[in-house]
């Protein structure tokens, strides 16, 4: 069981939904009412539904930011809240969530949500009512282009797989590919295999895989046998997992990129995923020594590691609450903050600041690779 100081656990009651109550609910309330004194941003994420792993992600990245936000003083004095709504990742349901979160006066931004698509879907009521949607998970370039009130402190799925090819080359000439059946997974092998081919990295074979398959065995068979140098996995930690387990009993020994830095990865691969080099969700790095710290917290709070969408969560909230201490705790602050904020700090990029498309401008990556059951910095 989590090990929560004292501290955090204070920090709990200011975020309007515990996970437990979050469970129970359809789709997540707040226990506040609209009379708040409170600065009050809106989460529209995964509680529950397929993908409510990576809400508790963000609980434990939301929950640690907002203990320190609060400890040294809120927004300019004022207790920072979080209201919580489940949308499941669902874009039927992201879209009435935020028409209760722009009806509602006292939410002055809003945080979400989990997938591009369930976060697109809200965007035009979030821009038409002033309210900055800020979609840290959304990777997907059309998500910022959906009006100047969409920000994300994410790269693009093009960036990260450009980047990601270009990893894969330093190793191998030649490699198979197996990519999710979806939207985001045949895009991102879209810009995989087109940097690919600049740089004249051989695919050998490809493969899209559906999400919940249980046996990926007779498309692996095919990417082991078009011999290549490594194979490359595009998709997410479940799936992941599975895939490099099974390429494993299939006596494959040379190089996996793919999977992603969380927790789950690891631990639904067991051995299998030893030396699997992370290159879709590769983690953000500038300064080692403050996410050596950043780790430590996540320690002492929770008695493990981050997942990498952990940290998504808190450096979110950490900007956005510079965005409202600069510019004022209203929709128009908060988007001027943004917009006029200059540099913002960063627990991934250290100091950074936004470019032309609301993103961050200039990061560095860092690849990580498994090693002894956890992540560590390839070298």
């Amino acid at each position: 069981m989590p090990a929560f100081s004292k501290k955090l656990m204070a920090a709990l009651a200011i975020s309007t939904l515990s996970l437990l109550g979050a469970c129970s609910a359809t789709n997540g309330s707040s226990s506040n009412s609209s009379g708040s004194d409170n600065v009050r941003f809106g989460v529209s994420g995964p509680i529950t539904g397929p993908s409510a792993e990576y809400g508790t992600y963000w609980r434990e990245g939301f929950d640690l930011a907002l203990q320190e936000i609060n400890a040294d003083g809120g927004i300019n004095g004022v207790p920072l809240e979080l209201v919580w709504e489940d949308s499941q990742s669902d874009p039927k349901q992201s879209v009435p969530i935020a028409q209760k979160f722009v009806a509602d006066k006292t939410i002055v931004a809003e945080l979400g949500d989990f997938s591009s698509p369930a976060s697109m879907a809200a965007s035009a009521t979030y821009q038409q009512a002033g309210m900055v949607q800020f979609g840290f998970t959304n990777s997907a370039a059309g998500f910022t282009q959906g009006g100047d009130h969409m920000w994300s402190s994410i790269l693009t799925q093009a960036y990260y797989q450009t980047k990601a090819a270009e990893l894969v080359k330093q190793h191998s000439d030649k490699v198979s590919v197996v990519y999710l059946q979806s939207d985001w997974g045949k895009s991102s092998f879209d810009a995989f295999k087109q940097e690919a081919e600049r740089i004249g990295l051989d695919i050998a074979y490809e493969s899209a895989i559906q999400a919940d398959s249980e046996d990926y065995r007779p498309v692996l068979i095919k990417a082991r046998d078009a011999q290549p140098d490594a194979i490359v996995h595009i998709g997410y930690a479940p799936d992941g997992a599975r895939v490099v387990r099974q390429l494993r009993e299939l006596g494959w020994d040379k190089e996996f990129f793919g999977g992603q830095s969380t927790p789950q990865f690891i631990e639904a691969a067991g051995n299998a995923a030893e030396g699997t080099i992370i290159s879709e969700n590769l983690l953000i790095g500038n300064d080692s020594a403050t996410v050596t710290q950043l780790y430590q917290k996540f320690r002492d709070a929770y008695g493990h590691d981050p997942s990498v969408f952990s940290v998504y969560a808190y450096d979110a909230l950490r900007i956005l609450a510079q965005a409202a201490e600069r510019g004022g705790a209203t929709r128009e602050g908060v988007f001027r903050g943004l917009n006029e904020g200059g540099s913002f700090t960063s627990a991934q990029f250290g100091e950074f600041t936004f470019g032309e498309d609301r993103r961050p401008n200039n990061v560095p990556l860092l690849p990580l690779v498994v090693r002894n059951g956890a992540y560590e910095k390839l070298t």
